[in-house]
């Protein structure tokens, strides 16, 4: 049974372009990633493997998210990570600051 108390939305439903993010780690290291869901709480994103070795944060680390086509950027806690059957990396942020909430339900505003 789902436990979520926030309804994903998958990427591909918005009109603006919010597919990529930047993902900047405690140790200010930055990665691109695809967003792959949103709901009022947090995102998912996948993170496609690479060449440079990926340090995933702890749980509960906050990473910085950056919408760089929307000028948006949220404070997120890393809450889970897992491998994709493509090799990816899916990662999960809750985004705990009421703020940051209010500015991703601007977002789900904007579903086409």
């Amino acid at each position: 049974m789902e436990r979520r108390a926030a309804v994903r939305f998958d990427a591909k439903l918005f009109l603006e372009d919010v597919s990529k993010v930047m993902l900047i780690f405690p140790d200010r290291h930055e990665i691109e990633a695809s967003v792959v869901d949103i709901s009022s709480q947090g995102l998912r994103v996948s993170i496609t493997p690479s060449c440079e070795s990926l340090s995933i944060p702890q749980k509960d680390e906050t990473v910085e998210i950056v919408f760089s086509t929307i000028q948006l950027q949220l404070t997120g806690k890393y809450v889970f990570s897992m491998n994709d059957q493509d090799g990816s990396i899916l990662v999960g942020f809750y985004i705990y600051d009421s703020d940051d909430q209010s500015k991703l339900r601007e977002i789900l505003d904007r579903i086409d």
